[in-house]
């Protein structure tokens, strides 16, 4: 029993540290594609854009909005890494509660879901 529950929990942490590198893989991925966007914009501003001696930029509202939403999610962690460092803490002295129907349901419920 007790080597069912250690590889239990070894594989909850290890879902744990891959949802972390998911979170942090997505964050990246939407700033690559936001700075992109940029680029692409202002690219296209710039070659629409009357040649006046100084090059200029113009940013539309709605990039400026995506640049503004970057800046503020540097800062912002999709992780708290307290309350994750609680849970692994738990599975660990064995103390989590699993429902094992609540998760047979999401499984199942999920399953419905792909197969349409």
């Amino acid at each position: 029993m007790n080597d069912i529950s250690n590889q239990h929990q070894g594989g909850t942490t290890t879902r744990v540290d891959n949802t972390q590198a998911k979170s942090a893989q997505k964050t990246q991925d939407v700033q690559q594609q936001t700075q992109t966007a940029q680029t692409q914009r202002a690219t296209e501003q710039t070659k629409a854009a009357p040649s006046q001696g100084a090059d200029q930029a113009k940013f539309t509202p709605e990039s400026q909005t995506l640049l503004r939403m970057t800046q503020a999610s540097k800062d912002v962690s999709d992780i708290n890494q307290k309350k994750v460092d609680r849970i692994k803490q738990a599975l660990e002295n064995g103390e989590f509660p699993v429902d094992t129907a609540r998760i047979a349901e999401k499984m199942t419920s999920l399953e419905k879901l792909i197969q349409g």
